[in-house]
């Protein structure tokens, strides 16, 4: 029971760090940085970064790059999250709000 109860609390705690990611990049569309980069940042451990990285590279997210010694990741499309924001606060504003 203990252990289903640890991996539903890693499961959350890697979803908040990949929110946290894409807050990150939001803000800055045009960084381009390293996992250890990232981790210092967002004062997070580099391993948990690192796996969220590759979570977001693999949905086509971020895009990886540097040289074989140095990986860097980069917002694919820097506008992809303002314009997804965007959208949806349009949506929201021409909605009335439910009671």
């Amino acid at each position: 029971m203990a252990k289903k109860s640890n991996e539903e609390l890693d499961s959350i705690l890697h979803s908040v760090i990949r929110i946290e990611i894409l807050a990150f990049f939001q803000a800055n569309p045009h960084t381009r940085d390293t996992a250890d980069g990232l981790a210092l940042r967002l004062h997070r451990p580099r391993h948990q970064v690192e796996a969220a990285l590759n979570t977001l590279s693999a949905l086509g997210i971020l895009e990886i790059g540097g040289t074989e010694k140095v990986t860097i990741y980069r917002l694919r499309n820097g506008d992809l999250i303002t314009n997804y924001f965007k959208n949806k606060r349009s949506q929201g504003l021409s909605k009335p709000p439910l009671r």
